[in-house]
């Protein structure tokens, strides 16, 4: 890569709001923004978790603002986003990385229980997007990065309420691409398959069902944090700044099967 395409990805004086960013894949996409340039607010609903992922942030020399807050409830959203503006004095990048996932047949699910993983996975995306939208409306640019799944795609059996949550905040970005448009503003969406993850690790230290799993995998293994972490920062700076209402799939070719 030459070096002006390296400048048009860095991130300087920008700010960036990372949901889910306690652990795993939104923990490893609030570094690599960090690394970036990016100034970097890091909401979890547990403190605990946001707190040690912003001291190994600002160990690099970046600053982190830790946010324990709960997705799932607009008041709380739109005061994480006030606290981002006050510390920071701007909201440039959005990564909605927060979600959930229960694995039950259709038959056996309760009510509650898939309103709480719809809510988990969809309402969570209109709170952040709508907070964070009011903003970047006011700046007139901004770029958000909805984190979906491949299960938005294709479906997976005995977890519908994630599948179906995750299939529409595919659509959701896609028409919120088309609606602020206008005002500078590029929604895309990130489709990932199975990565290694702390939720992940315990079901793939498992070499029968990492290898049952993986022959499935075109590219034969499952993904690594940093192979999003990157993309996202793409999605984020200038170098993608005709890239809007996209999808992209990172799942080593699995929903090509």
């Amino acid at each position: 890569m030459n070096a002006s395409l390296w400048d048009t990805m860095r991130l300087d004086g920008r700010t960036a709001l990372v949901t889910g960013a306690g652990k795993g894949l939104g923990r490893a996409i609030a570094m690599g923004l960090a690394q970036a340039g990016a100034n970097v607010a890091l909401l979890a609903r547990t403190a605990r978790d946001v707190e040690a992922a912003c001291e190994e942030i600002r160990a690099t020399g970046a600053r982190a603002l830790p946010l324990a807050a709960d997705a799932t409830d607009s008041a709380q959203v739109d005061r994480a986003v006030a606290a981002v503006l006050d510390e920071f004095g701007t909201l440039d990048i959005l990564v909605h990385s927060a979600g959930g996932s229960q694995r039950k047949p259709v038959l056996e699910l309760a009510d509650d229980e898939w309103k709480r993983l719809i809510g988990a996975n969809l309402d969570s995306t209109f709170y952040v997007c709508r907070a964070a939208g009011r903003v970047m409306h006011a700046q007139g640019r901004g770029s958000i990065i909805n984190i979906a799944s491949a299960a938005g795609l294709r479906g997976r059996p005995n977890n519908s309420p994630y599948s179906a949550a995750k299939a529409a905040m595919i659509n959701f970005s896609r028409a919120l691409a088309m609606e602020w448009a206008p005002q500078g503003i590029r929604v895309n969406t990130l489709a990932p398959g199975r990565f290694l993850t702390p939720l992940t690790e315990a079901e793939m230290s498992d070499p029968a069902r990492h290898a049952a799993f993986v022959r499935n995998v075109p590219l034969g293994r499952i993904g690594r944090p940093e192979e999003l972490k990157e993309i996202v920062v793409w999605l984020a700076s200038d170098a993608s700044a005709f890239v809007t209402g996209s999808t992209i799939v990172i799942d080593g070719g699995q929903t090509l099967l």
